[in-house]
């Protein structure tokens, strides 16, 4: 008995064997059971994918090279060639040139060929941010068309704290209070502010009426304000900004909100760990040095005094002059005020006089500052580092006995400890420093106006964020607010890195076993003080950098080899994440992503590179719950993909390795577009070339596929295939639009056929003959048909046409009667292997069973 029994949609995709017993399965209607180099479109139909084009060999072909995703505009994208030690940049088509428009644009970069598929990187406007744990963050800056720049993150301040900060009392009549402040400079921007200057003191009483301290600081290059904090409660609060170099105080109470901006080492390297004392020496601590008269305190007041004069005497010291103050009617010693302070005091003696009175018995005491000074000090010098603090222990013996490493610094190489102060001592002797090694982050993304950081090899489970609306501000103040720095480490039953950082509604932390979501308790902004973080799976995702597509993530599980897919679930009141690639399995297992992209238009489609050197597709629309898988594959194995937007259109760009004339290449290649009006504007060639002008039988410049037999295109016609010798091929007959590449061959076979029999079998235990099948295409030619791929029949497609024009592309509903062959399971093979568009929408097959 004959039927007919349609397939009207191929959106299934391809399924794996596993699920040829599911025909209670939604898909299985839908599927097939092979979907080679055709695309499934959201629609249903199935079409061959168009060819690749040849752009260029990679710099060095004998090493991997990875592509990534550059946009600066909507019209202006790139992909950037990522190889051992350099970048290179391609976009439409083509290679960009240095100004001499004959040497490919070269940017120098630290990165080795084992590291360049574990890179993870964000872009924001023209700035492409690097991160991996081995290689200090990064930025790739575009400064024009040909000029781009590699720079490593300065988390440090971009401005200089002021210098030279004094501050000056006047108007008391007593020193009751001591007075400390500190000075910051800002940036152009107002955004970066500097560390806070070494503080400067005076005393004085700001209680009484017209007593005010002025302070004053150098004036510090590309400073646009000063921030000046006063000392209240062991904590600097702010008491004003000015334009200027100095600020008065009349009493400012300062706000204690607002402090001085701390900033730690932030993945610092190179920093010193500890420092081995290998001779302790002896005599340090015990040598008293001198220094300058900072205060005086009255002893005794004296009487009598009309204009006192203070003198000071030291066998040591210089410099002090002092002012005193009485009533001027022969009275006692108010108060004295130090004018300069000297240096080198030691043992200073006082004596007081009365230039116009009979005044005597004043008698006072000397601060000095630095004295006693008997404690040791080291210093550090290098060529590269900087911050280290090292303070030397010192027992009772007057001995080193080691190094207390305050600060250790970052970026030192070789760095040499020598005495700043040995207070008397001499003969300790000192190890090499042992330096930190590299600390930096793997994953990089952006959220809420932060750049954040997460995953480094001594914190995998930290996360840092940068200050609100700062690309590398890592500070944050006492008290903590809102607008600080974020800096945490995510609670887990497992400590695995996290490898991904994905901001959407809220964030999302990808590690090697879980799936994490970052809020806030109160459903505002994340701040140090709201964060909260939640565990949302237990599955983990690879190291392949992830995608989003509208609402939805796309990443690659840690183990398995499979895609997986996480959404916002409001049944769950959180993130679910769902295995895409199930019913696809055979393209996944034992295999693993190495590569993915994402291509908008004109077909949403992600591509991933799979380790077994195809190319996979799934075309992917959540919100219509389309998901279909199809395979690629070509003369040669993919190794690295993107997607870039150029024109109209998403367009994958792939790194191809291939065997040329004896020799591994690899090949940048860029797919071709599929929107073409004209027959002979069709692109379905791999590693091809386009010849377009004066009509020409022979067709040059094909040396990169020499001794390859390529699939021809002429004027829309298909040419009998040619070796490529000498890098050229010979045509039948001149054309003026030939397109030149390797073969594409294009299968799709449906899965076994189920029917409703009365038997209730679903056709299974029955042999079947497909008798004839009618296929519904569109702007199609060249169509075979059968049911195996040793078993095909041509679809007879030239009706009027004039002589020695090709046949006209065909969009109908056509039938083909195929070669008798009973089987079990009924399956139909569509295949195209000349270089022609073929698109089928629907097909419907008469069967008999026995």
């Amino acid at each position: 008995m004959a039927y007919k029994i349609p397939q009207i949609s191929f959106g299934g995709g391809e399924v794996s064997p596993e699920m040829y017993g599911r025909i209670d399965d939604a898909r299985y209607r839908a599927g097939l059971a092979k979907c080679r180099n055709f695309v499934i479109k959201p629609q249903g139909p199935a079409e061959n994918r168009p060819g690749f084009a040849y752009v260029c060999e990679v710099k060095d072909s004998s090493k991997a090279v990875r592509l990534i995703p550059f946009t600066f505009s909507s019209t202006q994208t790139m992909v950037i060639e990522m190889g051992e030690g350099y970048f290179r940049f391609h976009t439409n088509g083509a290679t960009i040139m240095d100004d001499d428009g004959i040497t490919p644009l070269e940017l120098a970069s630290p990165y080795a060929e084992k590291d360049l598929f574990d890179i993870h990187y964000v872009q924001s406007a023209d700035v492409l941010t690097l991160a991996h744990q081995e290689y200090a963050p990064s930025e790739l800056r575009r400064l024009g068309a040909t000029q781009w720049e590699l720079k490593e993150i300065n988390f440090n301040p971009s401005i200089q704290p002021p210098q030279n900060v004094l501050a000056v009392e006047t108007g008391s009549t007593e020193d009751k209070y001591t007075y400390y402040y500190v000075v910051t400079a800002l940036d152009t921007y107002g955004t970066g502010e500097s560390k806070q200057s070494v503080e400067a003191s005076v005393e004085g009483n700001l209680f009484e009426t017209g007593a005010t301290v002025t302070v004053s600081w150098d004036a510090v290059s590309g400073a646009t304000s000063y921030n000046v904090y006063k000392l209240q409660g062991g904590i600097y609060g702010y008491i004003g900004q000015t334009n200027g170099n100095s600020i008065v105080d009349d009493n400012i109470a300062p706000d204690m909100s607002k402090t001085p901006p701390i900033y730690d080492p932030t993945f610092a390297a190179g920093g010193i760990e500890s420092v081995p004392v290998l001779d302790g020496g002896s005599g340090y601590g015990t040598e008293i040095k001198g220094g300058g008269i900072t205060k005086i305190t009255m002893t005794n007041k004296g009487n009598n005094y009309r204009s006192p004069v203070l003198t000071v005497s030291d066998p040591t010291g210089t410099g002090a002059t002092f002012q005193a103050t009485s009533s001027g009617f022969g009275s006692p010693i108010f108060s004295v005020k130090v004018l300069t302070p000297g240096s080198g005091y030691t043992n200073p003696t006082f004596t007081f006089s009365d230039a116009v009175g009979s005044g005597s018995g004043a008698s006072c005491i000397a601060y000095i500052e630095d004295i006693p000074t008997n404690t040791p000090a080291l210093e550090v010098t290098d060529t590269t580092g900087s911050g280290a603090l090292l303070v030397p222990i010192i027992n009772s013996s007057n001995e080193v006995v080691g190094v207390n490493v305050v600060n250790p610094g970052q970026d030192y190489s070789s760095p040499v400890i020598t005495w700043s102060n040995a207070a008397g001592g001499s003969g300790a002797v000192f190890g090499d420093a042992v330096l930190g090694g590299d600390d930096y982050p793997g994953a990089v993304s952006y959220f809420e106006q932060r750049r954040c950081f997460a995953g480094s090899a001594n914190k995998p489970q930290n996360i840092w964020m940068t200050k609100s609306g700062t690309e590398a501000n890592m500070s944050y103040s006492l008290p903590v607010r809102d607008d600080d720095r974020i800096s945490f480490r995510v609670a887990a039953r497992e400590a695995n890195t996290i490898r991904h950082i994905v901001p959407m509604t809220q964030l999302l932390l990808l590690t090697s076993s879980a799936e994490w979501r970052v809020g806030s308790v109160n459903s505002d902004a994340i701040t140090p003080s709201t964060i909260s973080v939640s565990p949302q799976s237990y599955v983990g995702a690879s190291n392949v950098q992830p995608s989003i597509i509208n609402n939805t993530l796309i990443y690659g599980a840690a183990r398995g080899g499979h895609v997986r897919e996480l959404a916002y679930n409001w049944q769950a009141n959180g993130f679910v994440t769902g295995d895409l690639s199930l019913r696809s399995s055979h393209l996944f297992d034992n295999y693993e992503i190495l590569d993915m992209a994402y291509a908008k238009a004109p077909q949403p489609i992600m591509w991933f590179v799979s380790s077994s050197g195809k190319l996979l597709g799934l075309t992917y629309v959540p919100e219509q719950q389309v998901g279909a898988w199809h395979q690629h594959d070509t003369d040669g194995i993919f190794e690295s993909c993107a997607a870039v937007a150029e024109g109209g259109e998403d367009v994958l760009y792939c790194v191809i390795r291939r065997e040329i004339n004896g020799q591994s290449v690899r090949y940048i290649e860029r797919l071709h577009s599929r929107l073409f009006t004209d027959k002979q504007d069709a692109f379905f060639v791999d590693c091809g070339s386009t010849y377009s002008g004066p009509p020409s039988d022979v067709i040059s410049g094909l040396d990169y596929i020499e001794g390859k037999t390529v699939n021809i295109l002429a004027d829309g016609a298909v040419h009998p295939q040619r070796v490529v010798t000498g890098g050229s091929i010979t045509l039948d007959v001149e054309a003026s639009i030939v397109h030149i590449g390797l073969p594409i061959e294009s299968d799709f076979k449906t899965l076994p056929l189920t029917v409703q029999l009365q038997d209730g079998s679903f056709g299974q235990g029955h042999i079947k003959n497909i008798n004839k099948v009618w296929l519904r295409v569109i702007n199609s030619s060249g169509v075979f048909a059968g049911p195996d791929e040793n078993s095909l029949t041509e679809y007879k497609q030239r009706t009027n046409e004039p002589w020695g024009s090709p046949p006209a592309l065909k969009s109908a509903e056509v039938s083909i009667t195929l070669s008798p062959s009973w089987n079990e399971g009924g399956q139909i093979m569509i295949r195209q292997s000349d270089p022609l568009p073929l698109t089928v929408v629907s097909l419907t097959a008469e069967v008999t069973m026995g």
